[in-house]
């Protein structure tokens, strides 16, 4: 690396590392390495990740360099990320599992190949070797071998150079996918599926960097496709959507206080949100801290102005800002009302309250043994269950939560202070405070103050009385499954 490395002098002029880790000047791109240096760097389609390069082109082309996840900076890869480019990173070496590319991970090297594959076997290939049969029963033939995508480049390879007959190798492994006793029958498609799936969910790696995977679910048998979806921990409901139920938590912009939640016991769905993904009525929550701060503006956003029509989560109807004409509509605007066992409040033009409310709430929600639909993950592996009437957020790394008929209980609701490296429950919060000091903390929040300071004392009240608390690191990017919930 040290042959590769520029001097001082020429790195006076350019401009800091972009969100991408990459440095610029006159269109040139540079890394800074790790404990090293800056390197001009240019991306090798071949190797599909970016290689620190000579600048006036006098040496080979030299290492390999990955982003170090969470950093601006870059690493050498080790051999092995090259010579198995599938392989997982040995799990006692942090570093190497943080050298993954964040804008060009390793299966995603060819998604316009892998698809030209599958399209290759079908109306070439196998139209050979099966001229007797038409295009949907190929597809069939094809899917009944459950090979990967990567897979299908090899059988394509193969095939181009042995046209005659199917490769040994398939009947192999057609035979070992088939064994419900094999443990290596899911090897293959684990091993380039499974690392995927972390960086997607936590916005590290997007859908649209992985090419065309609409069809991955098409591509192999539906028993295989079910068996490895299930060693991989999802299970399906009655939507035919995944679900997860290992989720430690998510986190939610809302603008409901802990008090509101807490009187309620529950947090109830709110309305705009669409059935057909979940088990139950659906409440969003991201995946992301850092998302979900940005949803609440950084502390500074205003809450959205319909919900504060509504005085409480039970209000049935919206109500009216002070010198509004009635609205005697007979259509309720909570979609919650025709499916909650929880009494609703029927009144109508009733007058507004929190209509000057400005900022929201965050929290984290104990989402330990719930269905979590994620959307990510359903994309990729589950494509066809929005042609089947699934509606999934639009948002990236945003996540359904199925709640029941009487919502996700205060218990596990935990509000974030200010700083976001501390939540406290919202149960504890409520019963270390007055019933007086209550009403008067949340009249003022309802009433335009920004009085987030009070609720962060309200967390060092339940800190000092022993309660649970959850504490976050500063500087961290924090993702669902970081969370360790407190005994």
């Amino acid at each position: 690396m040290s042959h590769y490395l520029l001097s001082p002098a020429l790195l006076r002029n350019m401009q800091p590392a972009n969100e991408e880790g990459l440095r610029y000047v006159v269109g040139r791109k540079f890394v800074d390495v790790k404990d090293s240096g800056t390197v001009y760097v240019e991306f090798d389609p071949n190797l599909n990740a970016y290689r620190a390069m000579d600048l006036y082109k006098k040496l080979a082309p030299g290492p390999v360099l990955y982003r170090n996840i969470d950093e601006s900076t870059w690493s050498p890869a080790r051999q092995t990320d090259i010579d198995n480019p599938l392989k997982r990173p040995n799990a006692d070496n942090r570093a190497a599992e943080a050298a993954v590319p964040t804008r060009h991970p390793r299966i995603t090297s060819m998604p316009a190949q892998l698809k030209a594959a599958t399209s290759e076997l079908l109306d070439t290939h196998f139209a050979l070797l099966h001229p007797q049969m038409n295009h949907g029963e190929r597809v069939m033939e094809l899917r009944s071998y459950n090979l990967s995508p990567l897979q299908h480049v090899r059988l394509r390879d193969d095939l181009i150079a042995h046209p005659s007959a199917l490769p040994e190798w398939v009947a192999q492994h057609k035979s070992r996918s088939l064994n419900a006793d094999d443990p290596a029958r899911y090897d293959a498609l684990h091993q380039e599926i499974e690392p995927l799936l972390l960086p997607l969910r936590n916005g590290k790696l997007l859908l649209s960097h992985l090419g065309d995977h609409e069809d991955f679910s098409e591509s192999v048998s539906r028993e295989f496709l079910d068996g490895f979806l299930a060693k991989l921990g999802y299970l399906r409901n009655g939507s035919g959507c995944l679900y997860r139920t290992d989720i430690p938590g998510l986190f939610r912009a809302d603008e409901r206080t802990p008090f509101e939640l807490y009187n309620d016991r529950r947090m109830l769905p709110r309305m705009h949100h669409k059935r057909g993904a979940t088990s139950e009525k659906p409440i969003s929550a991201t995946v992301g801290l850092e998302l979900v701060h940005e949803y609440a503006g950084h502390g500074r956003a205003e809450p959205d102005p319909e919900y504060l029509r509504y005085n409480n989560q039970k209000n049935q109807y919206p109500g009216k800002k002070p010198g509004e004409s009635d609205n005697d509509s007979g259509k309720s605007d909570n979609e919650w009302s025709e499916t909650s066992d929880v009494e609703l409040d029927s009144e109508r033009n009733y007058e507004t309250i929190r209509h000057d409310q400005s900022f929201i709430f965050e929290y984290i929600i104990d989402t330990r043994n719930m269905e979590v639909v994620l959307r990510e993950e359903n994309i990729l592996l589950n494509g066809s269950a929005r042609d089947r009437g699934a509606w999934f957020p639009e948002d990236e790394n945003e996540a359904l939560i199925s709640a029941s008929r009487r919502g996700i209980p205060s218990e596990r609701i935990w509000l974030l202070d200010s700083t976001r490296t501390r939540a406290a429950k919202v149960d504890d919060i409520a019963e270390l405070t007055p019933y007086y000091d209550r009403s008067r903390i949340e009249d003022a929040t309802h009433n335009g103050d920004r009085n987030q300071s009070v609720y962060d004392t309200l967390i060092d009240d339940a800190a000092a009385a022993g309660n649970p608390i959850v504490y976050l690191d500063k500087g961290k990017k924090w993702f669902a499954n970081d969370i360790v919930w407190p005994e």
